[in-house]
């Protein structure tokens, strides 16, 4: 699967985003980039135009992502924009 998302994301001349959540904390990073420990790991080269955010899903968690999406956005303009949202908005 991670050889497949680098290749596919490689391919892709625009950024890339990875969501994903559990019982994680909240995390965003470039889990492929060139200082990554994982491309040894899989034996893949660098991916810099793949995002993660990790969404913040335990059970005592006060929070969620918010997600925005301009998908009109000028070139250079992110199209993807998020942020950590407290459960009272």
């Amino acid at each position: 699967m991670v050889e497949t998302l680098a290749e596919e994301s490689a391919n892709f001349t625009g950024p890339v985003y990875l969501v994903n959540g559990d019982s994680h904390q909240f995390n965003e990073d470039a889990p492929l980039a060139a200082e990554s420990p994982w491309l040894d790991v899989y034996f893949i080269d660098p991916v810099p135009n793949l995002q993660r955010m990790t969404a913040e899903g335990a059970a005592t968690s006060r929070e969620w992502l918010r997600v925005s999406v301009a998908p009109n956005s000028a070139q250079g303009v992110d199209v993807l924009s998020w942020e950590r949202a407290p459960f009272s908005e």
